[in-house]
């Protein structure tokens, strides 16, 4: 860290009201709930990451994502640019690479302490000059936080946790052993098996968790607002210690009331649900005009506003069960672990597990303005169909993109053979035949010129109406079913698949049973992907594709009507 007088100063710098309360009370457990642009990242996690890390020397924090991925490629890049974003009048970094820190080094610079633990994956730690270290944990690899002995949790986007995994996995590693050195400096520490969390509000109708909001139950007002009043006390003490003023009365505010404030911070959380709006005078009116004509309703209120709201209900796909149906142990971390933190990471099927290259591909394509398909392999011998990505573009870019953008991802294949599946027919009301097959024959034209062998399947396919779709669905995420394949999807690389999925219902009223496809006319088009059904249709369409034949048709059959007493 920066020596003790470069550390301890003063200068004016902007905080919202969120910001600033988190500084203030800078208690053990610190839970935000927070609209878009608020500054969670950069305002709590990143300034709370130099606070820990200075207050338990040689101790291991964890830094925790749903994917090792993004923690990769997202999550730790934006960290590392806020310590090392120029500031005050000199522009200097708030920390120095080299000097304070360094990310991904197996040799640690000589004025560096040495970790009480050393980290069994230093390429992807950040160290600290007293020896704190940073470690990153994902939810989808149990592995990536065995044996560790941790102080402080840090969890980026905790509506995509699941709480049960990230209980399971990493609160039972909060502990050091009672014979370590120093431990007893440790544990006085408020920071000491303390949780710093992050989060929009969870959408739980597209199958966000929401988990975290258990914590509020946690927070004691009344403490807090005590912390509050002893904290702003104690600062202007500081402060006039700084400008000199009566600094011996001072020097003796601060020695009474700074260990009663530790005690009170020790033992307390803070937990904030705060919209956008908190950050208004920075964001301006424009940008909540704008967002208030690009977003849904439902969207504005959670993702702005910070409002709940309730499950999905009467979903199209009705026996969809996200624990039983999706799969988030996707790639092969031996390979990714390779990586340094200061590597420039990009992922593709080479690092996907359960990608067989010798394999054919199956594509579920939905063409429009919104272009989607999704891409599945079968394993015949675990009878599992997996979907295993999903891919998409929007107006301007158009089937070229998108043929790009998969050859581009699908870079280690040994097999060039795709089965294309698509919507011949068109399954409304208004059949769209020809254009259709024309779309279908374009992206195959477009994924033959990089060496892919493309067949259509859905030639002479006749009309697919929706209540057919709708038994199908019914028969293949049935719980257990062994007739059938079982259909898993990727959680990691098909969050948009997942979350449209919930967001994909019955049309009120209809009979027969029709797909509510409203979504795709209201949604513009930058936020049809997880909020609408145009990739789920891509699904189903590939679905019908293959496992048409476990719909059995006969005299008297399920007619599209639902019976008065089931609920969907």
């Amino acid at each position: 860290m920066n020596s003790e007088n470069e550390y301890i100063s003063f200068e004016e710098l902007y905080l919202n009201n969120m910001q600033l309360l988190v500084q203030i009370v800078d208690c053990n457990t610190v839970i935000i709930e927070a609209g878009r642009g608020t500054g969670k990242t950069e305002g709590v996690t990143s300034r709370r990451t130099i606070t820990v890390a200075k207050d338990l020397p040689r101790e291991t924090s964890v830094l925790a994502h749903k994917s090792y991925v993004a923690l990769l490629a997202n999550v730790v890049p934006n960290i590392l640019a806020f310590y090392s974003e120029p500031r005050g009048e000199e522009q200097k970094p708030l920390l120095r690479e080299g000097v304070d820190y360094v990310v991904g080094e197996k040799k640690l610079p000589g004025h560096f302490h040495r970790p009480r633990f050393a980290p069994e994956h230093p390429e992807h730690t950040i160290f600290f000059a007293n020896g704190h270290n940073i470690r990153l944990v994902a939810t989808d690899q149990q592995e990536s936080i065995a044996g560790s002995n941790i102080v402080h949790i840090f969890i980026e986007e905790m509506k995509l946790n699941k709480g049960d995994k990230l209980k399971s996995r990493l609160i039972p590693a909060m502990r050091i052993g009672r014979l370590s050195k120093n431990i007893s400096q440790t544990q006085a520490s408020i920071y000491y098996q303390g949780v710093t969390g992050v989060s929009d509000t969870a959408r739980v109708s597209i199958g966000e968790d929401s988990w975290f909001q258990e914590y509020e139950e946690n927070m004691n007002e009344e403490l807090i607002a005590e912390i509050v009043t002893l904290s702003l006390h104690i600062n202007e003490a500081l402060y006039n210690i700084h400008q000199g003023r009566n600094v011996e009365a001072m020097q003796k505010r601060v020695a009474k009331y700074a260990p009663i404030l530790n005690r009170m911070r020790k033992v307390a959380t803070l937990y904030m649900r705060v919209s956008t709006f908190i950050n208004r005078d920075v964001l301006g009116p424009q940008y909540f005009a704008t967002q208030k004509k690009m977003l849904t309703s439902s969207e504005f209120l959670t993702s702005i506003c910070s409002i709940r709201e309730k499950k999905a209900e009467n979903m199209f796909v009705a026996n969809f069960d996200e624990l039983t149906h999706t799969f988030d142990d996707s790639y092969k971390y031996e390979a990714i672990m390779k990586f340094n933190l200061k590597d420039n990471f990009r992922i593709t099927s080479e690092y996907l597990k359960h990608y067989n290259p010798d394999e054919k591909l199956e594509l579920g394509f939905d063409p429009g303005s919104f272009a989607s398909f999704v891409v599945a392999q079968e394993n015949r011998k675990t009878n599992e169909y997996r979907i295993l990505k999903e891919h998409y573009v929007y107006s301007p870019k158009d089937l070229p993109e998108l043929a790009r953008e998969f050859n581009q991802f699908w870079c280690n294949r040994r097999n060039r053979n795709i089965d294309l599946y698509y919507d011949r027919a068109g399954n409304q009301r208004k059949p769209q035949k020809r254009q259709h097959e024309t779309d279908a024959k374009e992206l195959k034209h477009e994924l033959e010129k990089y060496g892919w062998r493309v067949r259509l399947m859905s030639l002479n396919q006749r009309t697919i109406f929706h209540w057919e779709l709708y038994k199908l669905m019914l028969k293949l995420f049935a719980p257990d079913d062994k007739a059938v394949p079982k259909i898993l999807i990727d959680s990691n690389e098909c969050p948009n698949l997942i979350s449209s999925i919930y967001a994909a219902p019955i049309r009120k009223g209809s009979n027969p049973i029709e797909l509510d496809k409203s979504s795709e006319v209201k949604l513009p088009l930058n936020l049809q992907a997880g909020l609408s059904t145009q990739i789920p249709s891509g699904m189903f369409y590939l679905l019908w594709g293959k496992f048409e034949k476990f719909l059995i048709m006969t005299k008297g059959a399920f007619s599209g009507t639902l019976p008065g007493n089931m609920t969907v």
